[in-house]
């Protein structure tokens, strides 16, 4: 491979990095922060549509979601406690239970990033224009199931050289 196609991809996700770093309002959450409130909401929602009458989620369901410790995982919770986006209600039957869920602040922060983020995107389409978006959108999804791979494959070699 090419190595200026290779300088030029990193050259390009650094950029990316740099520039949505550098417009991070303060008034924003962060992005491990806002995927959290997104994971707490979309579980939220899984359970309404699954007629569960669970006053929240549990610790445990948001660890698997997000494929994170429960300590990272209590870590951020505890963060986003103490801003007031989520609240946690114990079990009536079982004190040791737990649930999470979104304060009124969070599930307003939830409801003003979607909708931000939706204006974002039709407006970044429209200056691309929509071919070019579609070929974006076409490619980046190729680009995530190579990551994927690329990380399966390098998970197993890890693997495989630890078992030697």
């Amino acid at each position: 491979m090419e190595k200026n196609i290779t300088h030029e991809f990193i050259m390009v996700m650094n950029k990316l990095r740099k520039l949505t770093h550098k417009h991070h309002s303060k008034d924003m959450v962060h992005q491990g922060e806002f995927m959290m409130l997104g994971a707490i909401h979309g579980c939220m929602e899984e359970n309404r549509a699954n007629q569960k009458n669970d006053p929240g989620v549990k610790v445990s369901e948001l660890s698997d979601k997000i494929h994170s410790t429960k300590p990272a995982t209590s870590k951020m919770l505890n963060a986003l406690e103490e801003k007031g986006y989520i609240e946690r209600i114990s079990d009536k039957k079982d004190r040791r239970v737990v649930y999470i869920r979104l304060s009124a602040a969070g599930e307003k922060i939830i409801k003003e990033s979607l909708h931000r983020m939706h204006i974002f995107a039709e407006c970044t389409i429209k200056r691309m224009g929509e071919e070019d978006a579609k070929d974006f959108i076409r490619l980046l999804n190729k680009f995530y199931d190579a990551v994927y791979e690329e990380m399966k494959d390098m998970k197993r070699d890890k693997e495989d050289c630890e078992k030697e």
